[in-house]
């Protein structure tokens, strides 16, 4: 009896997928642990013709004030009454945070000092920026 040579066909060949999938979720691992979270204040203000220099890097939480005294936090406005709880609630998740008040000239001053001491309740460090 005469043994018979089975041909392998180009069909029965798979390739192993699981080293390049391991490399994709390593990578997607280290973007998200990367990545910088950095809140927007969603308004736009007219920018100075200088800009004074904050020493805050990298600001978590960003608050601006329109020049009608509107407060915006995450690019959505926020009424003056519910400030102190947004940011009580970015503290809570994130107690490193550290944030930058954006205001317009025009805005009311008064609004801007409520809100810095809103941040000083709440136990961020916070700059004040106030743009043209």
């Amino acid at each position: 009896m005469a043994r018979r040579r089975t041909e392998s066909n180009a069909e029965d060949v798979e390739m192993d997928m699981t080293p390049m999938l391991d490399v994709v979720f390593i990578l997607l691992i280290f973007f998200i642990v990367t990545a910088v979270f950095v809140k927007e204040p969603g308004v736009d203000v007219t920018k100075p013709f200088w800009t004074p220099d904050i020493e805050t890097s990298k600001p978590s939480i960003m608050v601006g004030i329109a020049t009608d005294s509107e407060i915006w936090i995450n690019k959505s406005p926020v009424p003056f009454s519910r400030v102190k709880a947004e940011l009580a609630k970015m503290k809570a998740e994130n107690p490193k945070a550290e944030g930058v008040i954006r205001a317009d000239k025009e805005s009311d001053i008064g609004v801007v000092l409520d809100v810095q001491d809103m941040f000083t309740e709440v136990g961020i460090v916070v700059e004040v920026s106030v743009e043209n």
